[in-house]
């Protein structure tokens, strides 16, 4: 083989090799960016997206020192979030073990139904604590927006619905 071409062909794998560091490169710093996205944001209605500080500066116009303040009581919420719902999953799978035992206890299953009960009531205490920091910070159209996003947690869920709601077979008057 000539020199030339070897040395075309030392070139373009140089160039190669060159590109594909810099994809690389940006591939982790694209993922590093959005691992630290995931951890500032959660979720307050599984069914909806989670809520990060970008989503809520894009959605409520947050400026500099309200993304601030949402930072400090986003890692609080978080935080007290997760241990509540650490406790409500732990009681839920005990629920869960006791149900499918062989012979289960009616008085464990109501104890653990009771906290089941109990750790809900905190989570929405807390969650209703964030709110109202939240909405302590945003100015009325920011407020606006702020009780669309959270109204999914305080209404009535479509799909669970009491007696006399339903389209069986029962008494017409």
């Amino acid at each position: 083989m000539k020199t030339e071409t070897k040395s075309k062909l030392l070139v373009w794998a140089v160039v190669f090799l060159a590109l594909l560091n810099i994809s690389t490169i940006s591939t982790i710093l694209i993922d590093k960016q959005k691992a630290a996205d995931n951890q500032e944001s959660f979720t307050i209605d599984p069914e909806s997206s989670p809520l990060s500080g970008r989503y809520l500066r894009a959605e409520l116009n947050f400026d500099q020192s309200q993304m601030e303040t949402y930072r400090i009581q986003s890692r609080n919420f978080r935080s007290r979030a997760n241990g509540i719902i650490y406790n409500l999953n732990h009681y839920k799978a005990q629920l869960n073990n006791e149900l499918n035992s062989i012979s289960p206890d009616s008085s464990i299953i109501a104890d653990y139904s009771d906290s089941i009960g109990i750790s809900h009531a905190q989570l929405k205490k807390v969650t209703a604590q964030f709110y109202l920091s939240l909405k302590g910070i945003s100015d009325q159209e920011q407020t606006e927006k702020l009780e669309m996003i959270f109204a999914p947690l305080f209404r009535d869920n479509p799909n669970i619905q009491g007696p006399g709601r339903g389209t069986g077979r029962g008494r017409h008057h």
